[in-house]
């Protein structure tokens, strides 16, 4: 749904956006649902008397799907709602065009006891659009608007239709929406007797089948269209429009045709580069011609001589080398002594080398496997004990940046429970306003607002709670229907909550309740490490008893030992062995591993 808001000023008068809304030529149909032509003149009579520059608001609705004129009429009082306008004094127009209605909303500026609200109404008038096409199933239509938008749902606790609203937000800034022209240029088009949304669509048709801005500009000729540089050099330099052969302007062309300024000003300069000449580079002779005019010329010009012109050098200066220090010498000589020398050093003739079987080999590799294993059981440790220590200043100041928009909604609602509070009691001691019954109106308002307040106490506790980490859901969203059956269970859950709610309400008990949260935190997890360290000491020191009984089993030598006498070849070439006494003999020792 596509909503646009104008004000008409009080100078203007009514006659003219009478005439569009009640009398508009070009609609199928018109059905008023509420106000009249005479009420419109009216409201600005009022604003002329008050001293208004703005006399009307009139805001445009156009649904993207077909929509009921109940449900059209629904719309508009929500917009009411938004902008705090009485819905009693609106005035509401339903055109049908082509086969699809469209309504038109007209506002006073003046409310009786105040001016209509004008802050973000773009943004206001968009998020309740986006509401309303979640709340009727149907398609949501992108705005300018809505990271906004989705910003100001999650702050009202509407956070599923905060995240559909995520999803429309495009990745890039270039790729938000943006309308072609205002709804002042197709006035003004439509008074010049030309059809601004027609002409959209043919510059859009010629530019996407044009392959440059020269087709572009030669299928425009066609249609009696030019494009050319605007009015406007100084202030915006490289813009151009489009306008007729006549001289009537039709619209920005980077508006028209949805192309990117920075993407026209390479066509531009691209265009311009092609319709340069090119430049024919001459390339001169740079030999100067020399002519000899006599037969002794070289005598007459004599070249001179190196000894004549140049002075003779001096003698070369003496490079010193720098001086190294004396540590420095001696650690290099040390280097370059042991560039020969072996990286290893042989093994001693006399030390026996023990080899050992391969069934020998794998039990001891499961040794040291099983080692491992009971290694790291043994450097287990708590979950949190390797976490980074909390940071008080850094938390401290996390918790109060999310809780602000909480306090300001809950400050917010508490003045105005005061403040009609305060009207209620007044009128109670006016003796015309008991008797006329607005006492009763307005303590039936100080009602409303009081179950309105305990409400969004409810939602900021609760959010409160979500923040420090006592809750693991966010706060349910505010609910707009309250009545007196609420009140006791809004009532019990701030008894509940007595502490959290002065929290709230002093800024110094806030900070008083954020240290001793913070405390209790960084308590909770120590305890849990002290915890899970007892839970698991009787695994650990099983493990270290394993680590023990494997590692002196490792150490074990094997008790099945076979000697072989191995004979030295530099001693006898005899095939037969030497006896195992002889000290020339090495020991090869083999065997099984020993069992557990």
């Amino acid at each position: 749904m596509i909503v646009k808001e104008s004000r008409i000023t009080t100078k203007s008068g009514a006659g003219a956006i009478a005439r569009h809304v009640l009398y508009g030529a070009k609609n199928e149909a018109i059905r008023v649902l509420s106000g009249s032509e005479w009420l419109l003149h009216d409201h600005m009579r009022e604003a002329h008397r008050e001293g208004l520059k703005y006399g009307l608001r009139h805001i445009a609705f156009n649904p993207d799907e077909a929509m009921t004129d109940e449900q059209l009429s629904a719309f508009s009082r929500r917009l009411c709602e938004e902008l705090h306008a009485d819905p009693e004094h609106l005035t509401l127009v339903i055109h049908q065009k082509d086969g699809s209605p469209h309504g038109h909303l007209i506002l006073p500026e003046w409310q009786q006891d105040h001016v209509l609200e004008s802050r973000f109404t773009w943004m206001r008038m968009e998020k309740i659009a986006r509401l309303e096409e979640i709340r009727l199933g149907h398609k949501l239509v992108a705005g300018r608007h809505d990271r906004a938008i989705a910003k100001a749902l999650r702050k009202e606790g509407r956070h599923s239709e905060a995240e559909q609203v995520d999803a429309l937000i495009p990745v890039s800034h270039d790729a938000k929406p943006r309308a072609a022209y205002t709804s002042e240029a197709r006035r003004i088009t439509e008074r010049q007797g030309l059809d601004l949304p027609a002409l959209k669509k043919l510059v859009t048709s010629l530019w996407s089948q044009s392959d440059g801005l020269k087709a572009f500009r030669a299928a425009l000729k066609n249609h009696s269209l030019t494009l050319r540089e605007g009015d406007r050099k100084e202030t915006r330099p490289g813009a151009h429009i489009i306008e007729t052969s006549d001289g009537l302007l039709v619209g920005s062309f980077t508006r028209l045709a949805k192309v990117k300024a920075a993407d026209f000003r390479y066509l531009l300069s691209e265009e311009q580069r092609h319709m340069e000449p090119e430049q024919e580079i001459d390339i001169k002779n740079t030999r100067l011609p020399i002519r000899r005019t006599t037969a002794d010329f070289y005598d007459e010009y004599p070249i001179p001589k190196p000894s004549d012109t140049q002075p003779v050098p001096s003698k070369a200066p003496v490079l010193k080398r720098p001086k190294i220090p004396a540590w420095r010498k001696e650690l290099w000589l040390k280097r370059m002594a042991d560039v020969n020398t072996l990286t290893t050093e042989p093994l001693p003739s006399s030390s026996p080398v023990q080899i050992i079987s391969a069934e020998e080999s794998r039990f001891r590799k499961e040794i040291r496997k099983a080692i491992a294993q009971q290694h790291s059981i043994l450097d287990q440790q708590a979950p949190e004990a390797s976490w980074k220590p909390l940071d008080r200043g850094k938390t401290l100041a996390t918790w109060r940046r999310q809780l602000t928009p909480y306090q300001k909604q809950l400050r917010k609602s508490f003045d105005h429970y005061i403040v009609a509070k305060r009207e209620w009691q007044k009128a109670e001691k006016s003796r015309w306003q008991r008797m006329t019954g607005k006492a009763r109106k307005l303590e039936k308002r100080t009602d409303a607002l009081f179950y309105e307040f305990l409400e969004i106490l409810r939602f900021v506790v609760q959010a409160l709670l979500h923040i420090v980490g006592l809750r693991s859901e966010p706060a349910p969203p505010i609910r707009t229907v309250l009545s007196e059956k609420s009140k006791p269970a809004l009532q019990s859950f701030r008894k509940t909550y007595d502490a959290e709610f002065s929290a709230m309400a002093d800024p110094q008990k806030l900070e008083t309740w954020f240290d001793q949260r913070f405390d209790r935190i960084v308590q909770a997890r120590q305890q849990r490490i002290t915890d899970w360290n007892k839970a698991h000491t009787e695994e650990k020191n099983a493990a270290q008893n394993e680590i023990e009984r494997l590692s002196a089993l490792l150490n074990t030598k094997n008790h099945k030992v076979k000697h072989q006498a191995l004979v030295s070849p530099s001693l006898s070439r005899s095939p037969a062995p030497f006896p195992a006494s002889n000290p020339q003999t090495r020991h090869c020792i083999a065997g099984s591993p020993a069992p557990f």
